[in-house]
């Protein structure tokens, strides 16, 4: 049906074969919103009307060639025409045989020349209405059906019957005899068809409702998902494929590589210069075409600034914004790495510790003997200056020796803190002190003490040390002079500072010393071994490379770090962190006095010069002495001697049965009995195992008569005469 008239206008066909009667029909039809078509014959009223669509045809049954009754037949048997309503105007209709004729060819009404204009004008406005509301229909219809395309099956179904409905409508138009009658129906139909199109509505804003409910969760879906993107620790980026070229990033990425999302989109990554390498790149791409992802792909991604940072890729494709793309998620993994690394270093350098450890054992017990033999023979060369010096040289040469085991012990973590409370501005004045004194004078010292808490609780000598270590290594590296500055300043250092370090270091208030100069420098593979103990670039004679290996025992056995920043022809940078002390006071005393008693003393050692020097040792101090030289024999003789015997010095190793073990016997069968434990190191958590298991004492190898002598006063329980140190 050709809908290309006008809405406001209403399309009539006037045909008569006199003209005068077609202006008489357009003169009583004018100005009332019609739009009047004439045709002057039965063929141009059949050609419109194939061609049109119009409300009503207002047809004269009286035309030469084809006549009315020939034309309205033509109409009802064409189905492009067959729903047009036809009123016959003419003279001869009076006759009911001439009017039933008019019917049967397809007239719904018949106007009897001369027409009447009121009658006229109703009919026509009748048909016109009939003709709007069809209209009408027709479009709602036009636009249901277009809605009801995009919905679902039900509604087409509706929309089927209302096109159905329509169509009935359209079929009794034709059927109704009388115009009254006609109209009525019509009015029924079209009241039954608004219902239909008012719950097609109801309908209709329910689908609406429910689309809009969809729409807000799926926008909230969206944003769910993109809060999700923005917020992710990890770097995400959506890029086209396989061009690369970037369509979105998340603000990790930005973040982590520097490349904001306006600069970023549009390129790809060769262009900012992601990728280390082209092999990584097409190595990349070429796995993620194979496999159609990717799943831990290592390489190295660089910043905006240039810095590469190692990380793993997982990627995917996937459709983005109807463009083939590639979803990669990048894992930064520099961190990580470098604290595997500092792992790695870190149990290198506990294992080595552990060797170093043992060394140290086994030298201090031969220590022990050429110190107290040495003791036992001053009494013998006082007449001999030459014999003296001699034995003055061997005990210095020991006592150095003693010092490098005692470096291996703080490198090792082996060795008993002397912990008390000691101020590090204080120890570093002590160190500069002594630094002046020894450097050359090209060479000037520098300080900034700017920590106003410098308390920590420590070893006041291994500090001491491990600071004139340092002092000791920028020395030798600057032999055309230089600065070597010595800073204190006071730092918080958070947990994630903590977590990221490879020391076993917790949150909290620090003293900062950073000791620095401007030498010649430390290459970068040199860095990484500088802390190993035996370690030196320094020529044979000159260095042990046991310093850095001790300032780092040091640093870890006060529950500190240290870091190392050097650059070759710049200088040299160590930073140390301890944790500050709040303790008010922690006191430290010893005794420079031999004690003398008369006591049994069972001595058990396994290395018989010890046992023979130790025997010579406690005798020159009054007691006397029983030997065993394994735990056994020990157990065996104290059953046999307990009477006589007021204290047992112990040695910690020894084949057969250890000095745990045979402390641990002793407790058992003697409850109250006095113990002294010997060893070449001493460990902490070893240390506080015996205490626990009941030895009063704990003695370091090498030790000299005085330290033995105040080591067995306190472990003795009865009171002893002090004697004055010149007798010593």
């Amino acid at each position: 049906m050709n809908l290309a008239t006008r809405p406001d206008t209403v399309p009539l066909l006037i045909v008569d074969d006199r003209p005068e009667n077609l202006l008489s029909l357009e003169v009583l039809l004018s100005n009332q919103g019609y739009e009047l078509t004439r045709a002057t014959s039965g063929n141009d009223a059949l050609r419109l009307t194939l061609k049109q669509d119009f409300a009503l045809v207002l047809l004269d049954v009286q035309m030469p060639h084809m006549d009315g009754f020939e034309t309205a037949e033509l109409m009802r048997t064409n189905p492009k025409t067959r729903h047009i309503p036809i009123i016959f105007v003419t003279a001869g209709m009076k006759d009911l045989q001439f009017q039933f004729k008019g019917y049967d060819s397809g007239a719904v009404d018949y106007l009897a020349k001369p027409i009447e204009p009121v009658f006229l004008q109703s009919k026509v406005r009748i048909f016109a209405e009939l003709y709007r509301q069809r209209r009408e229909i027709e479009l709602h219809r036009n636009h249901l059906e277009g809605l009801v395309e995009q919905r679902t099956t039900e509604l087409r179904q509706s929309a089927a019957e209302l096109a159905t409905n329509n169509e009935q409508l359209q079929h009794r138009n034709s059927a109704l005899k009388a115009v009254e009658e006609q109209l009525r129906e019509q009015v029924a139909e079209f009241i039954v068809t608004h219902d239909q199109l008012l719950a097609t509505e109801e309908m209709l804003r329910v689908q609406i409702a429910g689309y809009e409910t969809t729409q807000k969760l799926l926008n909230a879906s969206n944003l769910y998902l993109q809060t999700i993107f923005d917020v992710s620790p990890l770097a995400i980026v959506v890029s086209s494929f396989p061009s690369g070229v970037i369509r979105k990033i998340n603000r990790t990425c930005s973040d982590i590589f520097g490349y904001s999302e306006e600069f970023a989109l549009g390129k790809n990554g060769v262009e900012l210069g992601l990728w280390s390498g082209n092999a990584a790149r097409e190595h990349f791409f070429g796995q993620l075409h194979e496999q159609r992802g990717v799943s831990g792909f290592a390489t190295d991604i660089k910043t905006i600034q240039g810095e590469s940072h190692s990380v793993l890729l997982y990627s995917t494709l996937m459709d983005f914004k109807d463009e083939h793309c590639v979803l990669t998620v990048a894992l930064d993994v520099t961190e990580q790495k470098l604290m595997e690394e500092q792992i790695r270093q870190t149990q290198k350098m506990d294992v080595i510790g552990q060797l170093a450890g043992g060394v140290a054992h086994d030298f201090n017990n031969m220590l022990t003997a050429i110190l107290g033999a040495a003791e036992l023979m001053e009494p013998y060369v006082c007449g001999n200056p030459a014999a003296a010096k001699m034995l003055g040289n061997i005990q210095k040469a020991a006592s150095r020796s003693a010092d490098l085991t005692g470096q291996l012990l703080s490198f090792s973590r082996k060795e008993q803190k002397n912990c008390v409370q000691t101020c590090i501005n204080t120890t570093i004045h002590e160190v500069i002190s002594l630094l002046e004194r020894t450097i050359d004078k090209k060479i000037s010292l520098e300080t900034r003490l700017l920590a106003k808490q410098a308390c920590v609780v420590g070893d006041p000598a291994l500090l001491q040390n491990a600071l004139l270590n340092l002092g000791v290594n920028a020395r030798d590296a600057m032999p055309d002079g230089g600065v070597i500055s010595f800073t204190s300043a006071n730092i918080d250092l958070d947990s994630r500072y903590c977590r990221s370090s490879s020391f076993t270091i917790t949150p909290g208030p620090y003293i900062e010393i950073t000791v620095s100069d401007n030498g010649t420098g430390i290459s970068e593979d040199i860095v990484k071994r500088v802390f190993e103990p035996f370690f030196t670039t320094k020529e044979v004679g000159k260095g042990t490379g046991l310093g850095l290996a001790a300032v780092y025992g040091t640093v870890t056995d006060h529950h500190g770090c240290i870091s190392l920043f050097s650059e070759p022809g710049t200088g040299t940078v160590f930073k140390i962190y301890l944790p500050l002390s709040h303790d008010k006071e922690m006191r430290e005393s010893c005794s420079q006095e031999l004690i003398y008693g008369s006591d049994g003393i069972l001595l058990v050692d396994d290395e018989e010069v010890l046992r023979e020097v130790g025997k010579s040792l406690l005798e020159s101090l009054g007691y006397r002495v029983y030997l065993a030289e394994d735990g056994q024999q020990a157990l065996d003789t104290y059953a046999r001697e307990k009477d006589n015997i007021s204290l047992v010095i112990l040695d910690l190793l020894m084949p057969r049965m250890g000095g745990k073990e045979t402390l641990r016997r002793l407790m058992e069968s003697y409850p109250g009995i006095s113990v002294l434990i010997l060893s070449g190191f001493s460990q902490e958590s070893t240390v506080n195992d015996l205490e626990k298991l009941g030895a009063k004492g704990f003695l370091r190898k090498p030790y000299l008569c005085q330290e033995l002598s105040t080591a067995i006063a306190n472990a003795i329980s009865e009171p002893h005469v002090k004697i004055g140190a010149d007798m010593a």
